[in-house]
This record gives structure tokens, C-alpha cells and sequence, in this order.
């Protein structure tokens, strides 16, 4: 857990922060040590977030060439005599590349999807607020952990909270007794970010004049509950309370795609980026035809694949509602986020949506369709490798690669032999 410095000849707990070199012509100092005035642990951390708090608002205030507010008391920031200190609590006066410059470097020399780019510029900028800006050299492994035990107290809930830093979350979380946060993985997440960004610039030579230096966030990461419960599927109580008379007064993509989602399997994403030209008909059999084709985007190579339309679909009347369509997309209103995806509101409207309907169990998403209709193509008795083919799930089997997979009529069997009995269709004609 972040915790404060125990000076080791006496025993009392210290707060201790380096100051940007940058900021220190500014601030006056070099660094930020602040005696917590007890030898006592629990009675040190209180006061060690308020120092924490004080200092950040110090370095930015500084940082944004603001006054020093005056009125903050820092009369207590001196340097101590700890007699002598670790090798670590030097300061290292060369200037070198400091974790922003390594990153900004990545950025313009990686591959990487401008979605990851974002998250791992919000994992360095979380970084920094908890450690201020250093060069990438300084950099502990202690300093990975302390980054990593605060993550693992940010809320998973930040409603109001938008402009915190990462100090201002873990205080936050401590004086209100938060006990739901972010989830470890999404800790990971950001570690991970902060190392690859620094495995890149280790590959690339910026730290060949150091030769006993390594990655201080390999390897670094928060314990994963592996047996954490997943997604869930819809069940006959979750299905009546979605699809009752409430759900025949939305239209457009907030109507028809949890519906094609049900009777489908199909993902989110890939029914948001359905096109007119999507809708085929072979013989009698309706379909859509899934592919990646005129910029969409699906998740892999086995998302590309034909789904037969339910009757109950067609009884809705959604081949007439498409005919009626003078754009080329199925769902026209929807627009693209700044990473290209179209769905991305629509889950936040659908995310809000199940608990005005008494759906609150945090397993039950949007994803939660899929898993009902895999679910329903067992129940029917339908072969786990017809359901794979229909929802596009990749196999291990070397065997299910070979040929041009089922038959359009094949496919159509299993689809049209779904039946939620808890689904009462008729109150949506």
C-alpha cells in the first residue's frame, strides 16, 4: 500500500516527494519532506494523504505558472536531517527523458490503436500525479508498487470525481469508507501501459548509458481473483422485464438491436455497422451477412461468417423496416466516437437503461444477449460447433478450418429453433 517513509534511526514517518527540476527555481526546493510527527502508522496516514494533497496542489500551481497560493500552509517543507539517507533519495541533477517524453516518442513511432495510445498516456499521467515529474531513469520498482496499491484504491465509481488526481481518489476512497473499486485488471492495464512504453524506449537505446538499469514495472502487478464471477446470461425474469409493453415504445437501433442481438448472437459493434446491402435473402432463407467490408471493423477473422434472420425478427417487421431506410447503414443515427465505433453511446444509454428495469447484477450487460442466445442453441439441441459457426467464435480445432463451413439451411435450423418461452413476441406487433 502507498505509505509514508520510516526514518529508520528514529522511527518517525516522513512524507517525501521530489520536485520536478523544472519546478524547483519556482518552488524553491528540490524536494518535499514533511515530518508526519509520529512513529505510529495508522495515525501517519491521515495526515500523510493531506500532505500528499498539499503537495500536488503546490507542483500545480507551479506547473501552471500560477502565484504559490500563499495561504497553503508549507512552512513545514524543509529538508530534514535524516543523517544519511539512501542511495535512492539522491537528487539526480542530469536532465534525461522523462516518462512523458518517452511516451511522446512512442506514440509517434507506434502501431498501437489510438484507443490504447490514449489509455497509456492516462496511465503515465496517473503516474506522475502521485510521483511528479522525474527522469524515466529515477524510476523504482518501489515506486511501480506504491503506483500499483493506489490504483488498486481508486472507486470504481467516480461519479463527481472527474477532475481528481490520483491522490486526491485514494483520499477520497479512505475518508468515505469506499470498499468497490477498480478492478485488478484494470490496474494491469495500466501498468502495462507504463511498461511498454519503457520496454520500447529500452529497446530503442535510451538507456544504453545505463547499463545496470532495468524495467522497473516488469513484472509488477496487482493479484487477479481468476474465479471472479463473468457475464452472465439474461434470464426468464431479466428477458419479460427488457421485452415488456415499456420496450415497444423505443424505435430505431434502441428497438431492433438488443432484438437481433437475442435472436443472433451477434455483437454490438457488429450490428451497429450492419448495412442495407447486409440484408440478403437466398432462396427463402433471410440473412445477414457479417463481414468486414466498406471500413468495418469486427473483433477476428471468424467474425466474418452469414447468421439466418428469426422468423420472429421478419414477423416484426424489420425487412420492412429496412426496405423503408433511404440511408445505406441499417442504423444512420448512430455516430462514431473519436476511435471509430458506433456503439460506444448506445451501450452507455443501454448500460443506464437495465436499471430503470430492476436489472442492477453487474454480470448482466449487453453482452449478456449473446450468452442467452448461446445458451438457447444448446437448449435446443443445437451442435457447439453450428453455435460457434452462428455466433462467430473462433475453435482450437484445426479440423473446423477446413471447407466452407455449414450450409445457409444448416444454419437457419438452429436459428429458427430458438424459443424464449419467458418472451411473450406478440405484445410488439
Amino acid at each position: 500500500m502507498l505509505k509514508p517513509f520510516k526514518n529508520p534511526r528514529t522511527g518517525i514517518y516522513y512524507y517525501r516527494k521530489t520536485i520536478p527540476k523544472s519546478l524547483r527555481d519556482v518552488i524553491g526546493k528540490t524536494e518535499i519532506l514533511v515530518s508526519l510527527k509520529t512513529t505510529n502508522i495508522r495515525e501517519a496516514m491521515p495526515q500523510f494523504y493531506e500532505e500528499a494533497l498539499r503537495a500536488d496542489r503546490l507542483i500545480t500551481t507551479a506547473r501552471e505558472g500560477d502565484c504559490i497560493d500563499t495561504t497553503l500552509d508549507f512552512s513545514n517543507l524543509s529538508n530534514y536531517d535524516f543523517g544519511d539517507r539512501p542511495p535512492e533519495w539522491e537528487i539526480e541533477e542530469e536532465v534525461r527523458e522523462t516518462l512523458q517524453d518517452l511516451f511522446d516518442a512512442y506514440s509517434n513511432n507506434s502501431a498501437k490503436s489510438p484507443s490504447s495510445l490514449d489509455a497509456f498516456k492516462h496511465a503515465i499521467k496517473l503516474f506522475c500525479e502521485l510521483h511528479g515529474e522525474m527522469n524515466a531513469t529515477d524510476i523504482t520498482r518501489p515506486m511501480v508498487r506504491e503506483y500499483k496499491d493506489a490504483l488498486l484504491l481508486v472507486p470504481s465509481s467516480r461519479s463527481g470525481l472527474g477532475d481528481y488526481t490520483l491522490p486526491e481518489l485514494v483520499r477520497h476512497s479512505i475518508n468515505n469508507k469506499v470498499n468497490i473499486f477498480i478492478s485488478p485488471s484494470t490496474v494491469n492495464k495500466n501498468i502495462k501501459g507504463i511498461s511498454a512504453v519503457i520496454s520500447w524506449a529500452e529497446r530503442n537505446g535510451y538507456f544504453d548509458d545505463c547499463p545496470n538499469w532495468s524495467n522497473p514495472a516488469s513484472g509488477v502487478r496487482a493479484d487477479v481473483n481468476n474465479t471472479k464471477t463473468k457475464r452472465q446470461p439474461f434470464d426468464d425474469n431479466d428477458l419479460s422485464k427488457i421485452f415488456c409493453n415499456r420496450y415497444k415504445q423505443l424505435s430505431g437501433s434502441k428497438y431492433w438491436i438488443p432484438l437481433i442481438s437475442l435472436y443472433s448472437g451477434a455483437r454490438l459493434e457488429e450490428i451497429g455497422q450492419l448495412l442495407i446491402s447486409d440484408i440478403k435473402q437466398k432462396a427463402d432463407i433471410w440473412y445477414f451477412d457479417i463481414n468486414d467490408s466498406n471500413k468495418k471493423k469486427l473483433k477476428n477473422k471468424s467474425s466474418v461468417r452469414v447468421v439466418p434472420i428469426h422468423q420472429a425478427i421478419i414477423d416484426l417487421g424489420f425487412i420492412d423496416y429496412t426496405s423503408s431506410l433511404d440511408d445505406p447503414r441499417v442504423f444512420a443515427l448512430l455516430r462514431e466516437d473519436k476511435y471509430g465505433k458506433l456503439t460506444q453511446n448506445w451501450s452507455k444509454w443501454f448500460g443506464r437503461y437495465l436499471p430503470k428495469l430492476g436489472i442492477n447484477d453487474d454480470t448482466k450487460v449487453f453482452h449478456s444477449f449473446r450468452h442467452s442466445m448461446k445458451d438457447a442453441l444448446r437448449n435446443a439441441g443445437v451442435d457447439e460447433a453450428i453455435s460457434d459457426a452462428i455466433t462467430g467464435h473462433s475453435s482450437s480445432s484445426v479440423g473446423r478450418s477446413y471447407g466452407q463451413g455449414y450450409s445457409l439451411t444448416i444454419l437457419n435450423k438452429a436459428i429458427q429453433s430458438i424459443d424464449y418461452e419467458a418472451l411473450n413476441i406478440k405484445v410488439y406487433g
